[in-house]
């Protein structure tokens, strides 16, 4: 089992016609040889290099003096979060507070009073990956001590704290901060030479990397503007990241995805950096052709990013909206056709956004992100908003930049698109959409969503494995849904919690009784291998069969084929109704096949909703002072015991859930089973 897995780990995409043996055949390019054949010195190209701004997040002065007037609550947030960063605090994915030390380099504390950060530590478990192993011969499930999670030294390798030290620095004026960018430059380099270590072993993180390098490197120039010895070793680390991305493209399986979209992101921002430079050149050149196709790859024609989690999207539409502003800031922008696609992926983006802001957890979460540029290690990973400010900014949708309110215009600011209208926005606006109804359904992402007045939201999903069929990312959620009433969530979706720390808890966590629907027998809906942990193989063949925003209501049909594989198969059709005028919803489950059937209903409560008996086939629901009632057939078997919510990757917090359950004969005569079901004030 454990070899399976590791070798679905180390798979990732399609081969795009990259000679990889052709290229490992040929010397690997380095700066001095590159600048050395244009004629000029390392020591020289870094020079006229740092004093370019070749990406599009360094403000001007002007800029950042109004902004400290302007937003002073989130600047000294920023300097506070930044001054953690200087202790080397850190809390990623759940860890809570910790220092990681290293305790294979303790000399260099005495320098300067920097203290080595520990590159390799899971900080949850206190395990820490060997050192020393070439990327080359990784293999997570054999050379892991005891279930430590690869992903605590991947987020922290990410080096995306830095942005939250050059914001520091830029608006503290306070040369601390970039002492810290270059000394941990140092520091990552001696620890992780390239191509040696577990933050070489994922070419996704090392394209995340190089993006943070990219933009922050420079930031250090007022601290080593006479330290020529610090520029060569700073590029000629971010050139050897070029190299090596290059090089180990994860685009080597069935599918792409969000791996290989990174590592694309990286070599275009390397390639803006190197862009006088025969290599730098070249990627950027393969990295924006190879975005444009992904695009069409990736992204379906509703604006949805093809891997069954809105989680994921967030990512995507950041990858690719960062992909787009490069290109604007270079000054040749990405196609029409792309930019009108990254507009769609925002537009969903918005469209599911719970009334709280918060993104509903449809699929797999790992908090995955391009910039942080607020908030770093307290904002809520369920937050897409900060999507909006850059979004609406460079649409030029009003819409956008209200709902990201001032936390948008900050977003905006750090991405280089501030506007007059996101410099007057308020935190307290709302959406324009706010107390209207709406309601549309994403046919091929497979999710329907309806809002009401007073903040009433459905959220439906009843979507195709995706990813081409891999389903790396996709949860058996067939026909399920989330609810919330006046603002305040009643039955959410779980989350996803780990990946592979522990296998029990992942297939749980993306199995049928996690989500807000029905099972027949135990089965789960599309298969589930337990030893394959980022693969679900299609047996739903999941429908949309109809959708109807009608006067009073919003009608959703879906069915699914998922129990058909039964010795007494089945099909499951649902139909949900939202009332609009005061939010109810009732849904009716219709079974028709044949046999004899165990058949379980979930319905997972939100942290701090309570639910108690009232009267037969009635559960009283409670939150923030108000009660619903949810009503079920009164022939089931009613349950309310404890459950978990993940809000974020790592994190678990108990809260209820409800199930009901009953024996059934599903032939009878021809005629299908039905059940009905309905939440009310």
């Amino acid at each position: 089992m454990l070899q399976r897995l590791a070798r679905l780990w180390r798979r990732a995409s399609v081969d795009l016609a990259v000679d990889s043996a052709a290229a490992a055949s040929e010397p690997p390019a380095t700066l001095q040889s590159e600048t050395g054949a244009r004629g000029v010195a390392v020591p020289e190209w870094c020079r006229r290099r740092r004093e370019q701004a070749v990406l599009y997040s360094t403000p001007t002065s002007d800029r950042l003096a109004a902004l400290r007037v302007r937003d002073a609550r989130r600047v000294g947030a920023t300097i506070a979060a930044a001054e953690r960063v200087l202790r080397h605090e850190f809390d990623l994915l759940g860890s809570g507070p910790y220092v990681p030390v290293d305790p294979d380099r303790p000399g260099r504390a005495a320098a300067g009073g920097y203290v080595p950060i520990d590159w390799y530590l899971d900080p949850v478990r206190r395990l820490r990956f060997p050192r020393g192993v070439p990327h080359k011969k990784w293999n997570l499930f054999e050379m892991r001590p005891g279930n430590a999670d690869i992903k605590y030294p991947w987020e922290l390798g990410r080096c995306q704290h830095w942005a939250t030290l050059g914001q520091a620095f830029l608006l503290a004026n306070d040369d601390r901060f970039a002492v810290e960018i270059a000394r941990e430059l140092d520091d990552f380099v001696e620890a992780n030479p390239t191509g040696i270590g577990v933050n070489w072993t994922c070419t996704m993180d090392v394209g995340l990397r190089a993006v943070s390098w990219a933009e922050l490197v420079r930031e250090s120039a007022r601290l080593a503007a006479s330290d020529g010895a610090f520029w060569n070793r700073a590029y000629t680390a971010l050139f050897d990241h070029g190299v090596f991305i290059r090089s180990n493209l994860e685009n080597t399986y069935e599918v792409t995805s969000n791996h290989f979209l990174s590592n694309l992101l990286g070599l275009q921002f390397l390639g803006a950096v190197f862009a006088d430079l025969p290599h730098g050149a070249e990627w950027n050149a393969f990295a924006r052709a190879a975005i444009e196709r992904e695009m069409d790859v990736q992204v379906l024609s509703d604006g949805a990013d093809y891997e069954s989690s809105i989680p994921y999207h967030r990512l995507v539409a950041e990858l690719f909206l960062a992909a787009a502003r490069l290109a604007d800031h270079q000054g040749a922008p990405m196609s029409a056709a792309y930019r009108a696609r990254v507009r769609d992926m925002v537009a969903f983006l918005a469209a599911v956004a719970r009334p709280d802001g918060l993104m509903p957890q449809v699929g797999d979460a790992d908090d995955g992100r391009i910039h942080i540029f607020e908030g770093y290690a307290s904002t809520s990973p369920q937050d897409g908003r900060h999507l909006f400010g850059p979004g609406g900014a460079m649409f030029d949708e009003p819409a956008w930049l209200t709902r990201g309110g001032e936390a948008g215009a900050w977003e905006a600011f750090w991405w280089g698109l501030e506007s007059a209208r996101s410099v007057r926005l308020q935190a307290d606006q709302r959406p324009a959409e706010a107390g209207h109804y709406s309601a549309r359904l994403f046919p091929q992402a497979g999710i329907a969503v309806a809002r009401g007045v007073g903040d009433n939201y459905l959220l439906v999903t009843n979507g195709i494995v995706g990813t081409n069929g891999f389903g790396n990312h996709k949860h058996n959620d067939q026909l399920s849904f989330e609810y919330h009433r006046g603002g305040t969530p009643l039955i959410v979706d779980p989350g996803s919690y780990v990946y592979t720390s522990d296998a029990d808890a992942r297939n749980r966590y993306r199995g049928t009784a996690s989500h807000n629907t029905l099972s027949i027998d135990g089965v789960e809906q599309n298969d589930m291998r337990p030893d394959w942990l980022f693969r679900l193989f299609d047996t739903s063949n999941a429908e949309s069969v109809s959708f109807v925003d009608g006067a009073d209501v919003v009608e959703y049909i879906g069915r699914h084929h998922g129990y058909e594989r039964l010795p007494g198969p089945v099909l499951h059709t649902r139909t949900f109704r939202f009332l609009k005028s005061s939010g109810d919803l009732e849904i009716v489950d219709r079974l028709a096949g044949r046999g004899q059937h165990r058949v379980r209903w979930h319905f997972h409560l939100a942290p701090g909703v309570s639910a108690k008996r009232s009267g037969e086939g009635t559960i009283e629901l409670s939150a923030g002072g108000r009660a619903w009632r949810l009503r079920l057939p009164s022939e089931l078997d009613i349950a309310i015991g404890p459950a978990a919510y993940s809000p974020s990757y790592g994190v678990e917090v108990p809260c209820l859930a409800i199930d009901a359950s009953g024996a059934v004969n599903v032939d009878l005569d021809g005629v299908d089973r039905v059940w009905e079901f309905s939440l009310a004030s």
